[in-house]
């Protein structure tokens, strides 16, 4: 992820504005990302015959590529909604974690801030802010990366579906498979721009392959979350000579 120069030493902290363009700026690659998967999206929605109006309040309001796109094979009647409830709480069970590591960035202000702040968390977002190392106002540079990756998202999500009409209907057809692929992608992104360590998320995709052999898929992703988030915890809590 490209992140800005640093600031002089004798430079006055960023704050208001300036902070949130410099969060824009730093988690920019991350946003115009979530523009081409809106494409997708948007376009995926047009193909099971989602008005173009709903599949842009959908991205604006649920905000997660990874619910929102694990959920279309799910678009039917009658809807799931129970199986579409429980399923997007197992996707977005990570930023339940990512949510309280930023705790310390949202304490200062009044709950309603933080409240308005939470709601364009994201996996950009949220290790922009981490890997930020310059004197900022670290809410407001999270407010901006988070809130220009939504914006790109719903506007990505709005022109997908409006030229889906001049798409082929066999590539339409493939586009949640797709969308999914490239969410991948971006997770891996964010996992190298931030430092994290890959080993948790490798050994959480095992587990989950694993078991799902033998259990439902719902409690295989509950098992792969408990075994990485631990490990997680481990290496962290982990002397450095021990990792």
């Amino acid at each position: 992820m490209p992140t800005s120069p640093p600031l002089p030493s004798d430079s006055a902290p960023l704050t208001g504005f300036a902070a949130a363009r410099a969060g824009a700026i730093a988690c920019r690659s991350i946003s115009a990302s979530s523009f081409f998967f809106g494409l997708l999206y948007g376009a995926a929605c047009a193909a099971l015959g989602i008005a173009t109006g709903l599949a842009a309040l959908s991205s604006l309001l649920v905000f997660s590529g990874a619910v929102q796109f694990a959920m279309l094979p799910l678009v039917q009647d009658p809807l799931p909604a129970a199986a579409i409830a429980i399923s997007s709480v197992l996707i977005s069970t990570r930023l339940v974690l990512m949510g309280a590591s930023i705790a310390p960035v949202m304490a200062p202000r009044p709950w309603p801030a933080r409240l308005g702040a939470l709601a364009v968390l994201t996996d950009g977002a949220w290790a922009a802010t981490i890997a930020e190392r310059r004197p900022v106002d670290r809410f407001a540079f999270f407010v901006g990366a988070g809130g220009s990756t939504l914006v790109l998202w719903v506007a990505g999500t709005t022109l997908g579906a409006l030229l889906a009409a001049l798409a082929d209907p066999a590539l339409l057809a493939r586009l949640p498979f797709t969308g999914m692929l490239f969410l991948v992608l971006l997770l891996l992104m964010v996992t190298r721009a931030a430092r994290l360590a890959v080993l948790p998320w490798l050994i959480a995709g095992a587990v989950s392959a694993l078991a799902a052999q033998v259990v439902a898929l719902e409690a295989a992703v509950l098992i792969a979350v408990a075994v990485g988030g631990g490990l997680a915890w481990w290496r962290g809590a982990a002397p450095a000579g021990g990792r």
